[in-house]
């Protein structure tokens, strides 16, 4: 392992929401409303500065991931650290990516945009088998075109807060 500055790649998804940002904000925010569409549960204050424990299940293995909210604008940007055990990289600052979620009025409907930079995973290699660098930016973009969906339909069917 080297200090080395490592090259981020950056992925971005966007998606409308029939729904003021200060709703979409409250679904973002709130932590039963993020267990119904991240598929996880943050376990934070949201205070600039506060750590976020995060704890999620892919199939049968538990996963408990971390990181440190950056910055706070209410129903306008959220920004946060973030590593994932899943990644296979080391618990460094390096290591971490950085999550931003921008909402913009329009019309009466939020335009929620994410941009998560995403390290280089490590190479693995098996009998047969090879995860390769871009594995952990393919992950991101699967997660986010899966997860944001379920947040539009739990805002739009008015279930985010319950």
């Amino acid at each position: 392992m080297t200090d080395e500055p490592r090259t981020l790649q950056t992925i971005t998804e966007s998606i409308r929401i029939a729904a003021e940002p200060g709703h979409v904000w409250d679904a973002i925010m709130d932590p039963k409303a993020g267990e119904t569409w991240r598929n996880a549960h943050f376990n934070t204050d949201w205070q600039i500065g506060a750590s976020i424990e995060i704890e999620a299940e892919i199939g049968a293995k538990r996963y408990r991931d971390k990181g440190r909210v950056l910055r706070v604008e209410p129903a306008s940007r959220l920004e946060y650290s973030y590593w994932s055990q899943v990644s296979g990289l080391p618990d460094v600052p390096q290591s971490y990516a950085t999550i931003t979620m921008t909402l913009a009025a329009d019309s009466g409907e939020t335009l929620l945009t994410v941009a998560q930079q995403v390290p280089p995973s490590p190479i693995r290699r098996g009998d047969g088998w090879e995860i390769g660098a871009d594995s952990g930016a393919r992950h991101v973009a699967f997660y986010w075109r899966m997860a944001l969906p379920r947040l539009k339909q739990a805002v739009e069917q008015g279930r985010a807060a319950q």
